[in-house]
């Protein structure tokens, strides 16, 4: 990116952040230049009066008093932005007459010196040169001021010798100087790259640290409002559960015609409809309730030993007549000596009745439903449900998990569910520290695995030996 192409704040905050760049790279020189400048006056009072050598000496170390207390009211005050240009100028302005101060030996002492102290002259401010591309490479008018003022001090006298000699000195201070010009240009470009990088991290950074105190702050909200809707739905299930035993009894009295006859067949029939829609909503309530209390974190796992071939026979025994007039053959696959599952009764007994639910209804005349129990490779326990029904969608799976969430295989078929029951069965795993793997193939068949830790399990891991029963 281009120095032209950045807005004016932008430019204005590079600017500072160049002058912060080159302030803290002339720090030393508040003691180096002192002791350069006593060196040189070291090498050349065999030649140049000490008289002179002192006077430049004192200007010298004046000059870079005055420029270190520009620089540390620069530091001290920290100037935002807006007051970069004006301390670029003011401290410009005092490297420029550092740098006249500075570089003044050439002019002044160069017809006091033998050819031996001309190239000492060359040698020194050709080093100043290339220290100064490098340290104020990064504010192009540091650079130019430093660079422009050797250059003069070396091509000058030398050129004014005018002997072959000196002109290919001069020569070669030419070339020098361009060299410098192009290393100082680097070093300004890869400054400034760098100091646009790291603004551009910087924002970055902010931006990422809003966003995630915005996402906190949304989960906060989010969690918040789940907590009360399953607050609310645990309040009102239980609320309508009052009237709706009163409508459950009563319906089913009539139904018995208990008191006597109704006195027409029609009531007989509405009193049955109404006891199985009441039965109905029931287990709505009831599915509602469980789910809230999963999501409220108020389900208490109540373990006991649990001996998984009973349940497994109770679970299908429910569903034998609905399998039979849908030609659903129903089959378990339980491990020889598995050990006993400490984990909720009625939870386990709900896992297995919703699994087998769902895979009784959606496997088409002519196929299966097996329900297995067996030692996983971890060393817990697996129960689960394999059906060869029409599958689950690659793209519905994770929407079966979701309350009230249906897959394509839920629209097709005739009977329509809640969308609670996978949701129940999750959420009743991992109360366990469990979790429920699913494996569907689309038109093949689908296999829920409910994976319990070994934590669950009364005995050792025994030899698996699985045998498969037809109910």
């Amino acid at each position: 990116m281009r120095a032209g192409a950045l807005s004016p704040e932008r430019a204005a905050k590079l600017e500072l952040d160049q002058l912060v760049m080159v302030d803290a790279h002339l720090r030393p020189g508040i003691i180096g230049f002192p002791i350069i400048g006593l060196t040189i006056c070291g090498v050349l009072w065999q030649w140049v009066p000490v008289e002179l050598l002192a006077i430049w000496f004192g200007a010298v170390c004046a000059a870079t008093i005055f420029d270190w207390s520009l620089h540390h009211q620069f530091r001290t005050r920290r100037p935002g932005p807006g007051k970069a240009k004006r301390w670029g100028r003011v401290l410009t302005g005092s490297q420029i007459l550092f740098s006249v101060l500075w570089t003044a030996p050439p002019l002044l002492f160069w017809h006091y010196c033998n050819d031996l102290g001309h190239m000492f002259l060359v040698l020194v401010y050709a080093c100043n040169m290339a220290g100064g591309a490098a340290i104020s490479g990064p504010y192009p008018r540091f650079a130019a001021t430093s660079i422009g003022s050797s250059a003069v001090v070396m091509i000058l006298p030398t050129v004014a010798e005018g002997t072959p000699f000196y002109f290919g000195i001069a020569a070669l201070c030419l070339f020098y100087t361009g060299f410098m010009i192009h290393m100082s240009r680097n070093v300004f470009f890869t400054a400034r790259d760098m100091l646009l990088l790291r603004e551009d991290r910087n924002e970055l950074i902010e931006q990422l640290t809003a966003a995630k105190i915005e996402s906190d702050k949304a989960r906060q909200r989010a969690e918040t409002a789940s907590h009360a809707k399953s607050e609310f739905l645990a309040n009102m299930s239980h609320e309508l559960r009052t009237p709706l035993n009163a409508i459950l009894g009563f319906s089913e009295i009539m139904k018995g015609e208990v008191f006597g006859p109704l006195g027409s067949p029609q009531y007989a029939d509405y009193s049955r409809h109404i006891n199985d829609s009441g039965q109905h909503l029931l287990g709505l309530i009831n599915d509602v309730l469980d789910l809230a209390k999963i999501e409220a974190g108020r389900f208490v796992v109540r373990a006991v030993e649990i001996d998984l071939r009973d349940t497994i026979d109770t679970a299908l025994k429910q569903f034998a007549v609905q399998a039979a007039q849908g030609n659903v053959t129903l089959k378990t696959e339980v491990d020889h000596g598995l050990p006993l599952l400490l984990a909720d009764e009625r939870a386990m007994r709900q896992i297995l009745l919703n699994l087998v639910s769902n895979a009784v209804k959606f496997t088409p005349a002519g196929g299966s439903v097996t329900t297995f129990a067996r030692r996983s490779p971890s060393g817990g326990m697996e129960v689960g449900v394999i059906d060869t029904g029409c599958g689950i969608d690659p793209a519905d799976i994770n929407t079966v998990f979701e309350a009230f969430g249906q897959g394509q295989h839920d629209v097709a078929t005739r009977e329509k569910g809640t969308g609670l029951g996978l949701p129940i069965v999750r959420g009743l795993v991992e109360a366990h520290g469990g979790q429920v793997k699913l494996d569907s193939t689309l038109g093949k068949g689908t296999t829920f695995t409910c994976q319990f830790p070994r934590e669950r399990l009364t005995a050792p891991q025994p030899v698996p030996i699985r045998l498969a029963t037809v109910i």
